[in-house]
């Protein structure tokens, strides 16, 4: 019988990188023209930070995080310019389940649930 045996330690696969997850939305996004727009959002959760991205910033947004009691935790209004890209810190919240909410001013609205 041969064993061998080996002094390299065992690595369990675990990577320096900070995970992302993306959120999905869910509503109607109504703009002035009175038309339904495709969504132009897209999140995602990149280690303590959501990120949130607007391919047609041309409207004034309010984005609201909201806890699993739904009480709202987080709350900003975004001028359009700006509401191409957001970087929102999580890092102050604790572990559980969260709702981010956006709206605009002609009733459009877009909901997503989180995991922390």
């Amino acid at each position: 019988m041969l064993f061998i045996i080996s002094s390299l330690p065992i690595q369990a696969g675990i990577k320096n990188t900070p995970t992302e997850s993306e959120i999905c939305f869910e509503g109607e996004w109504n703009t002035k023209t009175r038309s339904l727009s495709p969504i132009p959002f897209t999140a995602s959760i990149s280690g303590d930070q959501l990120i949130l991205e607007c391919t047609s910033p041309d409207y004034d947004i309010n984005i609201t995080i909201v806890n699993a009691n739904g009480q709202p935790v987080w709350q900003c209004d975004i001028a359009a310019p700006e509401a191409s890209f957001v970087s929102i810190p999580l890092d102050s919240l604790p572990q559980g389940s969260y709702t981010i909410e956006i709206s605009n001013n002609y009733g459009g609205y877009l909901q997503g649930i989180f995991q922390l």
